[in-house]
């Protein structure tokens, strides 16, 4: 009975796991939990079936062995899930690999306790309290059935342990694995794959017609060999986190980077137009001069040519007068900023309402405002100019005490997709790393001033509104004037 239930709790448990484990990482082709139901009932049937015609005592049988469990695993995944061969390879012999080495670990535990359950059983005959054959049976089914629990459980718990940490380590599961990348990965989990093969080809030798275990022959086996087996575990395991960190850290240098670019595109742009919008005062300032010297000089003339020259006059005076700029913030680089904007929105007939002031401490670095208008309403433009109907755009900002906030609200249309990890929309973008990095330069600039950002999105009379609040603590900055680049 205990021979017969072990290995059928033991399929029944890689069947589910792996299920679970798959499901983690890849994308199934049906809705729902149909692909993990249906990849617990198949693996599982399919394992049993093979496992049976597969004599996985010679070593070409269990080099066989292992090579089904692969191709098994992989077909299934093909069949469920949507193609994705770098990442399918990397579930595949993670998991085919951590499952053959946590056997040996149990084994040896089922090892102790078979021997602890035999101590048992001396003691108790000693004692007299087994004192027939039919007890004898009696604790032998007992305790087979114990160890054969308590092994099934401990292979279920190291096995969800294991898989549970790799599916949590390895954080970006959307990234698309290079071919060096899914090597540095994959080997590992192929190396213990190996030594996992060659441990059973090592566990049963015969000698004069007798069939012992490397445990029995050699006891110092039943400590290195789940010690060993534990290390391997820990090897996969810190590659996915080695891999992981590699990855955080690369998207950090480019975001790092284009934000650079950013700021020093911004600070040269900023630089132009405070020089162009100085000339432009002083030009506004003569032609107004001129302007009200020549309407002096007119103010004689009468007839049809006084109103012809009034026209005039009133036309060149509308042209000076779109000199100024639509919103006048208190600071230069915000009034550009905003008037560029509204520009581009005007262009797509988006209705442009702008409530802004300069914060009147200005302990906040310009710059920083600066990124965070630019990137919130260039993401407001383009959300906007997708929509049908009415199009509006609003800026605005207040304080309130020691906080300062900003708020835009656009129109919008679509859905919104939050990403687990960072908190902030997913990119509808095709090439992600590409885009979506307006919101987190946005919030780098807010944690830099101890403040945080707000999504909403509102429904009002059936039109839909992407709410974006964005919060800064100036008090902290009371002493010290903040660096532009101090958030990269």
């Amino acid at each position: 009975m205990f021979e017969w239930c072990l290995p059928f709790g033991i399929r029944l448990i890689n069947s589910i796991l792996g299920s679970i484990y798959a499901d983690k990482f890849l994308k199934a082709k049906t809705s729902g939990k149909t692909a993990l139901f249906a990849w617990a009932i198949l693996s599982f049937v399919l394992e049993s079936l093979i496992g049976e015609q597969i004599d996985a005592v010679s070593s070409f049988g269990i080099i066989l062995k292992a090579a089904a469990d692969m191709v098994i695993v992989l077909s299934l995944q093909m069949l469920l899930y949507q193609r994705d061969l770098a990442k399918q390879f990397f579930v595949t012999v993670s998991f085919i690999g951590g499952k053959k080495i946590i056997i040996y670990i149990v084994m040896v535990m089922a090892i102790g306790f078979n021997d602890a359950g035999w101590k048992f059983f001396d003691v108790f005959l000693s004692k007299g309290w087994i004192d027939s054959i039919e007890k004898a049976k009696k604790w032998t089914a007992a305790s087979s059935g114990i160890i054969g629990a308590v092994t099934l459980l401990a292979y279920l718990l190291l096995l969800a342990a294991y898989l549970s940490v790799i599916a949590v380590k390895f954080v970006k599961k959307d990234y698309r694995l290079q071919k060096h990348e899914n090597a540095f990965l994959t080997l590992p989990s192929i190396a213990s794959l190996c030594i996992a093969v060659t441990l059973q080809m090592m566990i049963l030798s015969t000698e004069n017609g007798v069939t012992e275990t490397i445990f029995k022959r050699v006891p110092a086996t039943l400590f290195w060999v789940p010690f060993i087996c534990i290390l391997l575990l820990g090897v996969n395991v810190s590659s996915v986190i080695l891999f992981q960190k590699m990855v955080l850290l690369n998207e950090e240098e480019r975001k790092r980077s284009m934000l650079e670019n950013q700021i020093t595109q911004m600070q040269r742009e900023i630089t132009e137009i405070q020089d162009i919008y100085a000339d432009m005062r002083g030009l506004k300032h003569d032609m107004r001069s001129h302007l009200e010297s020549i309407a002096a000089v007119i103010g004689r003339t009468v007839g049809k040519e006084r109103e012809e020259l009034d026209s005039y006059i009133g036309q060149m005076e509308e042209t000076v007068g779109r000199l100024d700029f639509a919103c006048q913030t208190g600071n230069a680089i915000t009034d550009v900023i905003l008037h560029r904007k509204k520009q581009e929105a005007e262009k797509q007939n988006i209705t442009f309402a702008a409530d802004f002031t300069y914060p009147d401490k200005k302990q906040i670095d310009v710059y920083d405002i600066g990124i965070v208008l630019n990137n919130a309403l260039e993401n407001a433009v383009e959300a906007a100019g997708k929509t049908e109907g009415e199009k509006r755009i609003s800026v605005r900002s207040y304080q309130k005490g020691s906080l300062f906030f900003i708020e835009v609200e656009n129109s919008f249309s679509g859905s919104l997709t939050m990403d687990r990890e960072t908190g902030l929309p997913v990119s509808s973008k095709e090439d992600r790393r590409l885009h979506g990095l307006g919101m987190e330069n946005i919030k780098r600039c807010a944690r830099k001033y101890k403040g945080d950002i707000d999504i909403a999105i509102k429904e009002t009379e059936g039109e839909k509104v992407f709410v974006l609040s964005v919060m800064m603590y100036e008090k902290t900055f009371t002493h010290e004037k903040p660096q532009n680049t101090s958030y990269l």
